[in-house]
């Protein structure tokens, strides 16, 4: 446990932290260049003499000025030039148009002079400094800021993040980890006195056993034969010399079979040092707890886990005889097992928890930018139907005109396509983020609603449409035309079908195969239906008879988990359906999903 904590705290931790310092510098970078795209439209306004120089870079500091993000929309941008000046600041006009070379932050670092060190270097660049609170001038915090370069006007232009807030957010984690942390010691803590009082309640019981075989060899065989526990007397060759009835009803064995034995014919041969070494440590004498987890095997070949302990009944090393008793640990490694596969797939939904919170944050940012690329879209088409009809006109009168390198008639037919074009693209791309917030949204898992599996499909293809475009050229859906409804969680099922998908588009070695989804209905069963065909390398007997076994994966190389397909199973079966595989080595999988279609007659309150 302290090994776990200290990997935590001293390995995980740090790393996350890193990555969340990347992932804010890629967004600072990202705005960045947002901003950039916008000085370069004001910029080429002025080229093209639509304004004045002067006026352009007044409306681009003014859109500029106007700019806010982050949680509390309050992060923004600001401007100086290359002198270095102030050009523009939003909250410290009183900057503006001052000579800022010598203005240093509280550690003394004379941040301007750094901005433009960095684009000098590079066009570009990140600097750390100290600076106000966003519009708290009486709070001081680190800061880390994306700065480059717009050239032709020799303005520097920079936004950035607080290393206050990713510290916020480590602190809060490293609070709540503390907690389980403290909660998991406390319950190993009160375990390790119930087994202590187990252990000690134990060896007062097996002392008690010891005076009573002293006094009476009749009581001792009394007890040893009513006992529940396994027991065993053999000798320092391991030469077996009694065992109890316990021992007789579990493993099916005669006496007179165990009198030909030793021990290390009940103990798989793996085992056999193991138990050599705990035999000589007694028989020595040396410290030891004289317990031992291991297998007896039965006389029809099956095994039995057992926890063994063990006594030594003489002095004499050569002549000593043991005593060992041991009891079937078979449920408890079953309840080990469980808890283990529970802890297992509860870590894995916290992870998709927090992963689903960093989309949907990602997916916040990612509509400002967009919004944004529409809006200056949308002022493009306006300009050019404004300006249409005036080259049109002018191009009659000359009968000539050339734009860009290109006649004016290609220019006419193409510039209302490339504004199309780009307009869709950039919806699309709304579109996807819209998706992707969906599916990265929190509904319970009890949640139930009307469900169509087609927009189900459509909306996880969209999702994965990179992956799938990577894996296969040969890719192909079909939607079942007015397919029933049915009850049940979407996003859940979203889900299964990005497991089901992913893992085909992995299976797939070559591009040109295949892979193909289809939805369907059985009215016989009234049932509606996916399939998921590839055909890749498929699955051997043996993998497919375990593929849905929680923790079995054949990717454990590519930090697969074995959990993807048993979760997927669990949320099937938990809307009442069935998932199955049929596959083939070399030729292929096809995965299949079927789900009762909805009745208007069904309890509405049963649980999924």
């Amino acid at each position: 446990m302290m090994l776990f904590i200290g990997t935590f705290f001293g390995y995980i931790l740090p790393r996350f932290e890193d990555h969340l310092m990347d992932r804010k510098r890629e967004m600072i970078h990202a705005l960045s260049e947002s901003a950039m795209s916008s000085i370069r439209y004001y910029a080429k306004l002025a080229e093209t003499h639509s304004i004045s120089i002067e006026e352009a870079k007044k409306q681009a500091a003014s859109h500029l000025r106007s700019l806010r993000y982050g949680p509390e929309g309050k992060d923004y941008f600001w401007i100086n030039d290359t002198h270095p000046r102030m050009i523009m600041h939003p909250y410290r006009t009183d900057l503006e148009g001052k000579d800022v070379t010598n203005t240093e932050d509280p550690a003394g670092k004379k941040l301007f002079q750094a901005f433009l060190a960095t684009v000098k270097e590079s066009g570009g660049g990140y600097v750390n400094y100290h600076w106000q609170w966003q519009d708290d001038p009486s709070r001081i915090f680190s800061k880390i800021s994306y700065v480059q370069e717009y050239r032709p006007w020799h303005w520097i232009v920079g936004t950035g993040v607080y290393l206050e807030d990713v510290r916020a957010q480590i602190a809060a984690i490293t609070r709540h980890m503390t907690l389980i942390f403290l909660g998991i010691l406390g319950v190993i803590a009160m375990l390790s006195v119930y087994i202590v009082w187990q252990g000690v309640t134990g060896e007062n019981h097996r002392q008690a056993i010891e005076e009573s075989l002293q006094k009476s060899e009749n009581m001792y065989r009394l007890l040893a034969e009513t006992a529940r526990e396994i027991i065993f007397l053999f000798n320092s060759d391991l030469r077996i010399s009694y065992v109890n009835t316990a021992w007789k009803r579990i493993s099916g064995y005669f006496l007179s079979d165990m009198t030909r034995m030793d021990m290390t014919d009940l103990i798989p041969p793996g085992q056999h040092n193991e138990f050599k070494e705990k035999m000589e440590k007694i028989a020595g004498a040396q410290p030891d707890n004289y317990l031992l987890e291991t297998c007896f095997i039965l006389k029809d070949g099956r095994t039995l886990a057992v926890e063994a302990t063990f006594a030594k009944t003489s002095a004499a090393d050569k002549s000593a005889t043991f005593l060992m008793t041991a009891r079937d640990i078979t449920e408890r490694k079953k309840i080990e097992a469980q808890a283990k596969m529970q802890q297992e797939q509860l870590m894995q939904t916290n992870k998709m928890v927090s992963l689903g919170t960093l989309v949907s944050g990602v997916a916040h940012e990612i509509n400002n930018p967009i919004s944004s690329v529409m809006l200056n879209i949308q002022v493009f088409d306006k300009f050019w139907r404004t300006a249409q009809p005036i080259l049109d006109s002018h191009f009659e009168k000359t009968g000539s005109l050339e734009i860009g390198g290109m006649s004016y008639g290609q220019f006419r037919e193409r510039m209302p396509r490339l504004l199309l074009f780009s307009l869709e693209g950039v919806e699309r791309v709304k579109r996807i983020v819209g998706d992707l917030r969906e599916f990265s949204g929190q509904k319970p898992s009890d949640f139930r609603e009307t469900v169509n599996l087609n927009l189900v499909v459509e909306k996880a293809i969209g999702l994965i449409a990179s992956l799938i475009k990577k894996a296969t050229d040969n890719f192909q859906v079909t939607y079942h035309e007015n397919l029933p409804t049915l009850q049940g969680n979407s996003q859940r099922l979203g889900q299964v079908v990005i497991n089901l998908v992913v893992n085909a588009c992995q299976a797939l070695t070559e591009p040109n195969q295949s892979l193909h989804i289809s939805t369907g209905y059985l009215e016989e069963s009234e049932e509606v239906f996916l399939k998921v065909q590839d055909a890749g390398k498929g699955m051997t007997e043996e993998v497919l008879i375990r593929i849905k076994d929680p923790f079995f994966t054949t990717k454990r190389d590519s930090n697969g988990t074995g959990l993807g397909l048993s979760i997927s199973d669990t949320i099937v079966r938990n809307h009442g359906g069935w998932l199955d595989f049929n596959s083939e080595s070399l030729k292929g999988t096809t995965a299949t999903i079927l789900l009762p279609r909805y009745s208007p007659d069904e309890v509405i309150g049963r649980m999924i």
